[in-house]
């Protein structure tokens, strides 16, 4: 019995261990090779990651399932969405910087 509840516990573990969404601009193009099209692209992929971030924060079904199953898993998921979320704000100033410079429309 203790097993099978082992084994629960490393199999909702595993199944929650990608609540944050994951984002790195290590990836991403530089800004100032970027065109309009491409700025405003990825400044729509940008919102879609920090909204689902902001979905996962705080009370989140992901982070109660965090709590009830291995409780430092919900501190490190609203971590990891904290990292998310402020990636993508300074990638967005950059973005909007780089718009505007290159009188681009919105």
């Amino acid at each position: 019995m203790k097993n099978k509840v082992v084994g629960l516990v490393l199999v909702a573990s595993a199944l929650l261990a990608s609540c944050a969404p994951k984002y790195t601009n290590a990836t991403a193009k530089p800004v100032s090779e970027l065109g309009c099209t491409e700025i405003k692209d990825e400044l729509g992929k940008l919102a879609a990651i920090r909204s689902d971030a902001e979905s996962k924060r705080g009370i989140s079904k992901e982070n109660v399932l965090w709590a009830v199953f291995f409780w430092p898993g919900a501190v490190v998921n609203e971590m990891d969405n904290r990292d998310v979320i402020e990636k993508v704000d300074t990638r967005t100033a950059e973005l909007v910087k780089a718009q505007a410079a290159k009188s681009c429309t919105r």
